[in-house]
């Protein structure tokens, strides 16, 4: 999934609460597919997504933030940016995608979704 989208184009950035070293180490090979990497961030640390849109030259209108955390996706929404859930993860499947613009219930399904939608 990782290199379809960035085989299609897209700029990939991960933000997690995990050290990036660990971050790294779990995406294995696929690490060198991110271009931006903010780990480490704690909840009230200031939001890391302006920071990565500003450095990449992203509108808002252009990016979507993946995640599975309903409270994370609410903070997105509020600044404009498309929310994705998936529905594995830590949250549980029924609360991640409560303000979510997306839903993706298997891996697979958000490279053919982001896909679909650039071409619209």
């Amino acid at each position: 999934m990782l290199r379809a989208l960035a085989d299609g184009g897209v700029r990939m950035a991960l933000v997690s609460s995990d050290n990036e070293a660990n971050a790294r180490r779990q995406l294995g090979e696929a690490a060198a597919l991110f271009s931006w990497f903010d780990c480490g961030a704690s909840r009230s640390a200031r939001p890391p997504i302006p920071r990565i849109l500003k450095c990449a030259a992203v509108n808002t209108e252009q990016a979507i933030a993946i995640g599975d955390e309903s409270p994370r996706h609410r903070s997105r929404a509020r600044r404009g940016i498309a929310c994705g859930a998936v529905t594995w993860g830590y949250a549980l499947p029924e609360t991640c995608g409560a303000r979510a613009d997306l839903v993706f219930e298997r891996m697979e399904d958000i490279a053919s979704s982001l896909r679909s939608e650039a071409a619209d």
